[in-house]
């Protein structure tokens, strides 16, 4: 890391900014890269922009705000997220030109005015009604909603339907990131869509970072869009299921089955909003509402800092910078965290343990040599799903937690470091 001395020269690499109350957002759209800073660093860095020396850039400060910035830890902060590098280490090449971010799916050709057509408030309106349309039909006949134990346990042609189910199921999924693709799109910022693991559940995600730059109206509407989409996916197949019970349409009992079975997945990733604990769309509305620029690892300190109070732990992360309104919300947002925790319980017990369970009891009559369900082209279809699917996002979510591990040790180790060190003289800016 390059070292600031007061008459070092600064490279400020290009930078977008959006100014929210006392805190600037930062953005490297080639990168997809942002940070939130004080409103006074914005001074800071358009002074090394200029032209001045670090010193100089200090002394500027010091006479807009009659304080002395600690501008070396300001600004090797910075480096390391590629925004600034100390210009003669840039120039000889210490400091790593930075790479873009990598998104494979990035719909450029769709064009910001016609993004704007398709989450427009007419488009919007309709959705919802067909939403309340829907709710309907559910409260008439609660049989439209699909059974977890029974719903994947298809009666007949069981690989086939499943081998379907899958197919919807992952276009769902797309659907439901197309849609935050395209109101990013809308709001005129880039976005693309990859692949991801939430917990061990392999999951497509969309990188829309460039979206904080924006007004809080788009970033509403670009955080809500996928609930919409998984809303109109389960009224579509509501009203088909509600009419097929009404004998108003004919279709194959299969058709019936599998409709009943694709509708159990938005109804998941409706339900999955309600984990706080992860950064679900719901949470990033939370965030936004209330200004908060890192509410999840913010509340995941508060509460490991309430447990080490609680076993008198000395390995307190500290929290002291954090602006009282800001930690108010993280307060009580810690109540819908453990809420979070609560909901994937209920969730996992009343949805994915009887899916899980009808798999194992096929397996359980095979192995005891009774009668099943499945044929042995069935079993190998839930075998290749399992291991697909479950699989691919049990190694990412494990690699996860090894590598947040593994950063939580060194940072006790650098703050048992920093602790036993003797403290320096503070050094003066010229």
């Amino acid at each position: 890391m390059a070292g600031y001395t007061p008459d070092s020269l600064v490279t400020v690499r290009p930078f977008t900014h959006r100014s929210e109350g006392d805190t600037v957002i930062l953005g490297d759209l080639d990168r997809h890269v942002f940070v939130a800073i004080p409103a006074e660093g914005l001074d800071i860095l358009e002074s090394l922009a200029a032209g001045n020396t670090v010193g100089h850039t200090a002394r500027l400060y010091q006479e807009k705000y009659h304080d002395t910035p600690d501008i070396e830890d300001f600004l090797e902060a910075l480096e390391q997220e590629g925004f600034i590098g100390e210009a003669s280490a840039v120039d000889a090449g210490e400091v790593p030109e930075v790479r873009q971010a990598h998104w494979r799916w990035r719909f450029e050709w769709l064009s910001p005015r016609a993004a704007q057509r398709l989450v427009s408030w007419p488009v919007l309106a309709f959705c919802g009604l067909l939403m309340v349309v829907a709710a309907a039909m559910i409260v008439d006949d609660p049989g439209v909603l699909p059974k977890p134990g029974n719903a994947l346990l298809f009666p007949t042609h069981f690989a086939a339907l499943t081998w379907a189910w899958i197919t919807f199921a992952m276009l769902g999924l797309f659907l439901h990131e197309l849609g935050h693709l395209v109101a990013a799109r809308a709001a005129g910022v880039p976005a693309g869509i990859g692949m991801g693991n939430q917990l061990w559940v392999l999951v497509a995600q969309t990188d829309m970072t460039a979206i904080w730059m924006k007004p809080k109206r788009q970033r509403y509407l670009a955080f809500a869009i996928g609930m919409v989409v998984d809303g109109v996916q389960t009224a579509l197949l509501v009203f088909f299921i509600w009419s097929a019970h009404r004998g108003w349409v004919s279709p194959p009992e299969w058709a019936v089955l599998l409709a009943t079975a694709v509708l159990l997945t938005p109804l998941a990733r409706i339900i999955w909003q309600l984990f706080f604990f992860l950064r679900t769309d719901i949470y990033y509305i939370i965030a936004t509402a209330f200004k908060c620029k890192n509410l999840m690892t913010d509340t995941d300190n508060y509460l490991r800092n309430r447990w080490a109070r609680l076993r008198r732990s000395p390995h307190i992360v500290d929290q002291s910078g954090i602006p009282p309104g800001e930690m108010r919300v993280i307060r009580w947002y810690s109540l819908l965290w453990f809420f979070g925790r609560f909901a994937s319980i209920v969730f996992y017990v009343l949805v994915l343990l009887p899916v899980f369970w009808g798999y194992v009891y096929q397996f359980i009559l095979l192995l005891t040599g009774n009668d099943t369900q499945f044929s042995s082209f069935d079993f190998a279809t839930v075998g290749i799903l399992v291991f697909l699917i479950n699989g691919g996002g049990l190694m990412l979510w494990l690699r996860g937690m090894y590598r947040g591990a593994r950063a939580r040790r060194r940072a006790a180790r650098s703050r048992r470091v920093d602790e036993a060190a003797p403290t320096p003289e503070p050094a003066g800016i010229a």
